[in-house]
């Protein structure tokens, strides 16, 4: 309201209080027009929050990569715009990540069993929501010495999931395979060295080790993906030393009798062929969040982790 409008409202509104001077006093009328003055003279504001929601995209695990999505998040207001900022640890002392309008944001999950993630939600007004949300995690596995065929012994990871009408025990290798020396495949030379890099196999050998343990097939392998975060995740997750989790390493590959990529990339032997000369293997890197498939020559010298399944019915 301009000035001139606030006098001609004043100029009436007094106008009119002679006539009244019986039945109502002037002090008592003051409160009311000072009330209706600041009323009209106030613009008209939306004051309402944003509303905020988040979710994660896959199962947390402890230290394992997650994507957490807040796009459910919405305001009220059809042209308004958000922002979005992060209390990953859940400590309220702290925001970890600065306003983003980005919706997704990748972090890795810091708790072992439980606790909370925080979000703001801004809106382009500066209203804020703050929402905390409890996560949980509950692994059930156990890490236990594996009885094969091979003279190196190995250690292997038994998942373990209950259903309705059966058990299911998902067991993979925890180390690298290792094989003693010879012509037809590769050791490193130190033994730190051959505990986390393995032995280095070509595809024929890697598929005839065990007659109970075998190569996981790639829908195996998309399994162990989807379980560590899917795959632009789980190339990060393999290797993460986590318990719960295989923690690949990098041996690099030989080809051509030459160890190349040695410290920057693993691959892992499928079970599945392509034709006589090749066969497909998975690729992880140090660089790389994520994980891919890749079809090598069966030549090549590549890293063995065995896999076996049991179930167990109602």
């Amino acid at each position: 309201m301009s000035s001139d409008s606030r006098s001609a409202f004043c100029s009436a509104f007094f106008s009119v209080i002679p006539n009244r001077k019986s039945d109502m006093n002037i002090k008592n009328i003051l409160p009311f027009l000072l009330a209706a003055v600041l009323m009209a003279s106030c613009e008209s504001e939306d004051l309402s929050s944003p509303v905020a929601l988040f979710t994660a995209q896959t199962t947390p695990r402890y230290m394992f990569k997650i994507n957490l999505d807040v796009s459910g998040s919405f305001s009220s207001k059809d042209d308004d715009w958000l922002e979005y900022r992060w209390d990953i640890n859940g400590d309220h002392l702290g925001w970890e990540a600065d306003w983003s309008s980005n919706p997704v944001v990748t972090v890795q999950f810091p708790y072992e069993y439980n606790g909370y993630i925080g979000l703001q939600v801004r809106s382009n007004n500066g209203t804020i929501t703050e929402l905390y949300q409890g996560f949980y995690t509950n692994e059930d596995y156990r890490i236990q010495k594996a009885w094969s065929d091979l003279e190196l012994d190995f250690r292997r990871i038994d998942y373990d999931f209950s259903y309705t009408d059966h058990h299911r025990t998902w067991v993979w290798g925890y180390d690298n395979i290792q094989l003693p020396d010879s012509q037809h495949w590769y050791n490193f030379t130190s033994s730190e060295e051959r505990a986390e890099y393995g032995t280095l196999v070509p595809w024929n050998v890697a598929d005839t080790l065990d007659n109970d343990y075998r190569l996981p097939s790639i829908a195996e392998w998309q399994q162990m993906i989807d379980y560590c975060g899917g795959a632009s995740l789980a190339g990060f997750n393999l290797q993460v030393l986590a318990d719960h989790g295989l923690q690949l390493t990098l041996p690099g590959i030989i080809k051509g009798g030459q160890l190349l990529e040695h410290g920057k990339t693993g691959y892992y032997w499928t079970g599945d062929e392509i034709d006589e000369e090749s066969a497909w293997a998975l690729k992880i890197s140090a660089d790389s969040d994520e994980a891919e498939f890749v079809i090598l020559d069966k030549s090549s010298m590549a890293s063995v982790r065995l896999t076996i399944e049991f179930l167990y019915y109602r």
